[in-house]
C-alpha cells in the first residue's frame, strides 16, 4: 500500500517489486493505492472495504504499508489486515512527527500497533512515538532516493555550475504552529542571501530577492541541486537522532557536496571520508562558515572528486530499492539482495 495520490507514484517501490515479480523472485504482487482512491472521491468506506476484501482474497505472505494519513483506517481494519497476512506485516513511516506540536496521526499509531515491525526515519522521538503507541519492534531506516525517478541520477557528473550554492526549501512561516526549527531555517537562508548574494540560488515557495528562483518541481530537483557546487539545507526536526529528509540522499546522488544541520547520531553515520562531501553545522552561522571554507579551499577538480565520492556513498547506502529489500527481509531473507540487484540491473538494461 504505497503513499501516493494524484499523478505521483512511488516508483522507487513499485518498479523494483514489479521487476522481482516478472523474474519470479516474487510469486505474486498486488498494489492497492488506498490514499489515491480516497482522495479521488467516491465512498471512502467502500474503498476501505475493498482493500480488506482484496487482502483477504490474496492472503499475502507480506503486507508493506506506507504513510497512511488520510486513509481513515482504524483499529478494526488493521485487525482484519493482520489476520489475513500469513507472515510479515510491515509499516514504513518516512514522514517526521514530534510528540506534541506535530504528533503521530491515528492511522500511523494503529498501523504501528498492528505491525510486526515499524521502520521510521529517526532514532529518537520518531521511534519513541511508535513505542509509546504500542509498537513491538521499531527500527531505523534512512530516507532514500529513487534511482529510477530520473535518468539524471546515472548521468556523468555535471561540470557546469552557474552558482556556488543552491538551497531547495520552502519558506514556512505559520500564523500559529509550524514545523520545528522553521525560524532557524529562515535565518539560515537570510544569512546565506546576505553572504553569498548572486552566488546563491534559492528554489522554493515564499522567498524573495535576486536569489529567489521560485519552486522546483520534485522531478526537477536534481537539475536545481546540481546548478551549484554545494546544496544546503537547514532541517526541520534538527534535534532528531539520525534523521535527514530525502533532500540529503537526493543531493548526494544527483551530484553535489551537501551542507546540512548537524544531528545526534551523525558522527556514526557519516564518519571519516564522508566529511569531504557532507558538511554539518550546529548553527546557521557555523554551517554557512563551513560552506564558505570549502569553496575557498578547493579547486573545481577537488570539488568534483568529492562529489563523485558522495554519489558512490549514496548509491551504497540510500537507494530506495535496496532499503525496500531490507524491510522485506527484516526477519526472513525472502529475496537474496545480490540476486535482486542483478534482476534490477538486467531489466533496466533491457528497458534502456
Amino acid at each position: 500500500m504505497p503513499n501516493e495520490f494524484g499523478g505521483f507514484r512511488q516508483i522507487g517501490f513499485r518498479e523494483p517489486l514489479e521487476m522481482l515479480a516478472r523474474a519470479g523472485a516474487v510469486e505474486s504482487l498486488e498494489v492497492f493505492s488506498l490514499l489515491d482512491a480516497v482522495r479521488s472521491g467516491g465512498d471512502a468506506r467502500a474503498h476501505r472495504r475493498k482493500l480488506i476484501k482484496r487482502v483477504e482474497a490474496f492472503r499475502p505472505d507480506i503486507i508493506l504499508m506506507q504513510h497512511l494519513v488520510g486513509t481513515g483506517l482504524r483499529r478494526s481494519h488493521f485487525a482484519a489486515l493482520r489476520s489475513a497476512c500469513r507472515f510479515d506485516f510491515i509499516y514504513h513511516e518516512a514522514d517526521p512527527y514530534s510528540r506534541f506540536v506535530h504528533p503521530l496521526p491515528s492511522e500511523a499509531r494503529e498501523a504501528g500497533r498492528a505491525a510486526d515491525v515499524v521502520f521510521t526515519v529517526g532514532k529518537g522521538t520518531f521511534a519513541q512515538n511508535f513505542r509509546r503507541s504500542g509498537s513491538r519492534d521499531v527500527r531505523w531506516l534512512p530516507s532514500a532516493y529513487e534511482p529510477n525517478r530520473t535518468a539524471n541520477f546515472n548521468r556523468p557528473t555535471r561540470t557546469d555550475r552557474p552558482f556556488d550554492v543552491v538551497i531547495v526549501a520552502n519558506r514556512n512561516r505559520p500564523r500559529f504552529r509550524g514545523l520545528p526549527n522553521w525560524r532557524e531555517r529562515i535565518r539560515f537562508v537570510e544569512l546565506m542571501q546576505q553572504h553569498f548574494g548572486t552566488r546563491l540560488a534559492v528554489y522554493g515557495r515564499g522567498w524573495e530577492g535576486p536569489t529567489a528562483k521560485g519552486p522546483a518541481a520534485f522531478e526537477a530537483q536534481d537539475e536545481a541541486i546540481t546548478s551549484g557546487w554545494v546544496s544546503a539545507n537547514w532541517d526541520h526536526f534538527a534535534g532528531e537522532d539520525s534523521y535527514f529528509s530525502n533532500r540529503l540522499p537526493i543531493s548526494l546522488a544527483a551530484g553535489s557536496i551537501h551542507a546540512t544541520t548537524d544531528h545526534p547520531g551523525y558522527r556514526d553515520l557519516f564518519e571519516g571520508p564522508a566529511g569531504d562531501f557532507l558538511l554539518r553545522g550546529s548553527s546557521p552561522e557555523a554551517l554557512m562558515a563551513s560552506i564558505e571554507a570549502v569553496l575557498e579551499s578547493t579547486s573545481e577538480d577537488e570539488r568534483l572528486r568529492r562529489i563523485e565520492a558522495g554519489r558512490r556513498f549514496a548509491a551504497a547506502k540510500f537507494r530506495q530499492d535496496d532499503l525496500m529489500l531490507q524491510m522485506l527481509n527484516w526477519r526472513t531473507e525472502w529475496i537474496e539482495p545480490s540476486a535482486a540487484r542483478a534482476i534490477w540491473a538486467q531489466q533496466r538494461d533491457v528497458t534502456n
